[in-house]
Order: C-alpha cells, then structure tokens, then sequence
C-alpha cells in the first residue's frame, strides 16, 4: 500500500477504516465488491472512497477490496482474492482493470471498469478515473 493511502485511510474513524481495508462487516449491510489484479492498489483505492462518501451521505451499502489473482509477494492483508462468499453477499463487482473469475464474472452482478491507468502510470490519473467511478456508483445508489 502506498504510504499516501496508509495515511488516508489512519484519518478514517475505525470501522470506515477497517472497511477500507478489506474488513468484514458483520451487520447486515449490502456489500460493494471491487476487484482489481491483486487487491493492493485499484480496489483499495475504490473501496476506501466508496466506504468515506456512503458513509457521509448515510447510505447502507460498504465495499470490501480483493484481488482477481493476488500474489504471494504482496502483504498479508492483500492477499484476499474473490470467493464465492463474497459473490453470494454481492450486491455489485466492479472489475478495476483486470478479469474476474468466471464465478463472478457469471454472477449478473459485475461490472467492468477498464479504462482505469495503471497505478504504476501516475497514481493520480489511476486515482481519479476511480473517484469519478465510485462518484458516478454513489450517486446511481442515492437515486434508489
């Protein structure tokens, strides 16, 4: 995780944080799923934003963070990859730059968002196409 998201997200209140980060929560809450290759930057960065606007704009839904195919070299916390628990508990998958396996990519809830840059080509473009995209999802949820 980029020092600058350690950062944003110690200025969450705990359970926002603990949500942005990958956390399970346990009350009965619909869940956002965003994917991206391997859970450690793309869906980090959605899954915070989505958790820091629902939470502002009192809207029920909270997004967890995995990784289509996580690698072993990454953290511990990022080596979530998407289950079949998470597709079932779903609401919507949003695919960030990257394949969903075909248990969520089947499932009628996914999305795809592939014209998210690579982190690794300016974490500021990668950043904001993703806030325009979770922006746009707040919104689609408010107007239900």
């Amino acid at each position: 995780m980029t020092s600058r998201l350690l950062i944003s997200l110690m200025a969450l209140p705990l359970p926002m944080a603990t949500a942005a980060i990958g956390q399970r929560d346990t009350s009965s809450r619909a869940e956002i799923v965003f994917v991206c290759e391997h859970g450690a930057a793309k869906s980090v960065i959605a899954a915070a934003y989505f958790n820091k606007l629902a939470a502002e704009k009192v809207l029920r839904e909270r997004a967890i963070y995995r990784g289509a195919s996580p690698q072993a070299e990454l953290s511990a916390a990022t080596l979530n990859p998407i289950t079949s628990d998470d597709v079932t508990s779903a609401t919507h998958i949003f695919a960030i730059g990257c394949s969903l396996p075909a248990h969520a990519s089947s499932s009628g809830k996914a999305d795809s968002w592939d014209d998210v840059p690579e982190v690794t080509d300016g974490y500021a473009a990668s950043r904001d196409a993703i806030k325009r995209y979770v922006e746009r999802l707040i919104n689609q949820l408010q107007q239900r």
